[in-house]
């Protein structure tokens, strides 16, 4: 089964544009420096495309029952799922540590169809928490600005390619 081509496409193009331009001129110095050019180039490739997508920055993910779940960097959103997660890494002068995203990336898979985003408002039209179910061709996505990788997350985490 595909796992979202197009999605893999908009997000390894939305990748390159971060890293290429603005990184490569020194705009980014931070890890929120990296969503928010990645979320820039993401929101325009789905405008492109004529792709109705929602992103959520750092959301709070719980489950029905109520467990706390973790603050994922960046949720991609179609009108009722779940279709993507992005976890990323800036760490320029040292290794990628990995722990933490990959825990992310696991919970949300363990909490597949049971997953709610909170989106809190402190001013404004306050909206009930909407419940969005994880796509079963969700993508994963881990990026990072590293000088490397500590231990070896080949043997955790599945790697392909999409030019």
């Amino acid at each position: 089964m595909s796992r979202r081509p197009i999605l893999h496409r908009q997000l390894y193009g939305a990748w390159r544009e971060t890293i290429g331009q603005h990184y490569q001129a020194q705009r980014i110095h931070s890890e929120r420096g990296l969503q928010v050019f990645l979320c820039a180039a993401l929101l325009s490739a789905f405008e492109i495309a004529g792709l109705s997508r929602r992103l959520f920055v750092e959301p709070r993910l719980t489950t029905a029952n109520g467990s706390t779940g973790p603050l994922p960097d960046v949720v991609i959103s179609d009108s009722r799922n779940i279709i993507g997660i992005v976890e990323l890494k800036y760490l320029p002068r040292s290794g990628a540590k990995t722990e933490k995203d990959l825990k992310t990336l696991e919970w949300v898979a363990a909490h597949r169809g049971d997953i709610l985003i909170r989106n809190d408002r402190y001013l404004g039209f306050v909206q009930p928490e909407r419940a969005y179910g994880l796509s079963r061709d969700a993508v994963l996505y881990w990026a990072g600005v590293h000088r490397g990788l500590d231990g070896d997350v080949s043997s955790r985490v599945a790697r392909e390619v999409y030019p």
